[in-house]
Order: structure tokens, then sequence, then C-alpha cells
């Protein structure tokens, strides 16, 4: 991590060949709190490419870049489906499945990440819109938005930009819709102690189909997805805090070792004894991470 001076100026973005990578982290204001967990301002200054795989962590993320030379990819294979350029303001919604982040050495951007539940009341449109997609922001909410890429890069400093987007963003809370506390309940139920499916669609009062048609309009996943990916990413701190794989699969409730590592291969691209080689042992919400407590990153090269 690089250092920041008194403005939140990163002293990189005035000598740059003093840093290789660094960013800058912040809640944002008050209101929005409910909705986001953080911005993050990074850059890297690297001589060559380096690949980043983004794991599923139930959040969702908007990602402006300042600079060329971003691809996003979902395989590690580019012949089998080969890297498409980001755009400049591109929301990437929830997801069961990884994705590889590919950069040419030298990027620069703001990402904000946020709930699920935030992405409904921010965006005002059905979460299943995103679900394992990466979306223009133009294209959710409008031409009016394609200024706001510039408006932030031209600002001096991280902190400025940070304002920025409390403005704009809170200027959005008063239109949007108001998430269901029913949804609100079931997701905190299913991330704290893994409720079983029908014990929390019961809970809701509702049937089955119709929790599962809520979490696609509200959350963008079915509740069994949601359920997946929680579950994984209890997984997947176990094995970086060293428990072994048997007793994560037993933790977490697989049917044995082997459906572990079917479903972690499924949703991360990675065997688990590859993850825990290249997780290196960093706890969730590490220098690596986007969100806190979750594991979302793992370095690929460079």
């Amino acid at each position: 991590m690089e250092a920041f001076d008194v403005h939140g100026k990163a002293l990189a973005e005035v000598a740059p060949q003093r840093a290789a990578s660094g960013s800058v982290r912040r809640r944002p204001t008050a209101a929005l709190r409910p909705y986001i967990a953080n911005y993050i301002g990074f850059h890297t200054w690297f001589d060559a490419p380096r690949r980043r795989l983004e794991l599923p962590t139930g959040f969702v993320s908007l990602v402006f870049t300042f600079t060329d030379g971003l691809w996003i990819s979902r395989t590690e294979d580019p012949a089998a489906a080969p890297p498409r350029q980001a755009s400049r303001a591109m929301v990437s919604g929830p997801r069961t499945v990884p994705a590889i982040g590919v950069h040419a050495g030298a990027v620069r951007g703001l990402e904000v990440n946020m709930s699920p539940l935030g992405a409904y009341r921010l965006f005002g449109l059905p979460m299943a819109y995103f679900e394992d997609a990466h979306v223009d922001l133009v294209d959710v909410l409008g031409a009016t938005w394609q200024s706001l890429p510039d408006r932030l890069q031209q600002l001096d400093a991280w902190q400025e930009r940070f304002a920025l987007l409390d403005e704009v963003l809170c200027a959005r809370l008063d239109g949007g819709p108001h998430p269901s506390p029913e949804v609100r309940g079931a997701l905190w139920r299913l991330w704290t102690d893994g409720g079983s499916l029908s014990g929390v669609a019961a809970e809701t009062g509702w049937s089955a189909r119709t929790l599962r048609a809520r979490f696609r309009e509200q959350v963008g996943l079915s509740p069994k997805g949601v359920s997946r990916v929680f579950r994984m990413q209890h997984a997947l701190r176990l094995m970086s805090a060293g428990t072994s794989l048997a007793q994560v699969a037993a933790v977490c409730g697989y049917h044995d070792q082997a459906h572990l590592s079917r479903d972690l291969k499924a949703m991360t691209g990675l065997a688990p004894s590859r993850f825990v080689k290249l997780r290196g042992g960093l706890p969730p919400g590490s220098v690596l991470d986007r969100v806190p407590g979750r594991i979302s990153s793992v370095m690929l090269s460079g």
C-alpha cells in the first residue's frame, strides 16, 4: 500500500515511479452505508500484464476506469472465451461463477462495492438483469451518466472523487425501490447461520416459488444461489486459516470432501489445493480483497 497525503491524494499520482500499486479506501457518507460497503481508489504500474481471479462474494461492484487496458474474461483460456475490454463505467452483478480481470500493467480507477439490495435501491432495476453479467452503467442509468467517469478522473484527489460519488448516489436514493424486509431478513439469516432454504422460506411466510421470485427481483440470484455463495465464502475463510478440507466440508455442510472440491472448482475455477497456494494464507478483507470480511480475489500472475 502506498502513502496518501492529508487530502487523500495518492503520492504516486505526483511521482508514480515511486510505487508499483496502491489503493485508498473509504466508507460512503452515512446515508449510503446501509447500501454501499466502501469506495476504493486504485492504481497499478507494472511492466507486464497481470491477471486477477475475481470470486463470487454476494456483492455488486461498480467500476470506473480512468485508463484503457482492462479486460474481463470468464476463463483462463483466451481461446475458449476471448476477454472483452471493460467499459469506463461497468456494473459487475451478483455471480455464482468466477471472472478474470486482465490489465496491461498500468491501470487507474475507482470501485464502488454495494450489497445487492443496495444496487436494487440505487439502480431501480430487477437485479436479475445483472446476474453473472458485466453491464455498462449508461445502459442502466442512461446517457446522462456518461460524463461521470470523466468528472471523477478530472478531480485532483481521491477524497474529492469519493465526495462526488456521495453526492450523485445520494440523489438516487429518493426515487429507488425499497427492498422488502422479508428478503433482507432472509439474506441475513443465510449469511449469519447458513439457515436452511425451507426454514428461510417458512420464516418469510412465502411459498418457495414466491421467495425465489423476490430474490431474483431484489438480489439477482435465487436463494439457492445465494446460499452456495455464502457457503463457499465460509469454506474459503476456513481454508485460508489452515483448516483441513475434511473439516471444512463437515463444518460448511458439504456431503463430503469430494462435494466441497467440485463445488469450489465450479464457483472459483480452482481446485482447493491451488486456491490455498495462490492465496498464500491471506485473511479475508486483506489488501487483495474488495469487501470487508469476504475473500474476493486471487492473483493468477504478477
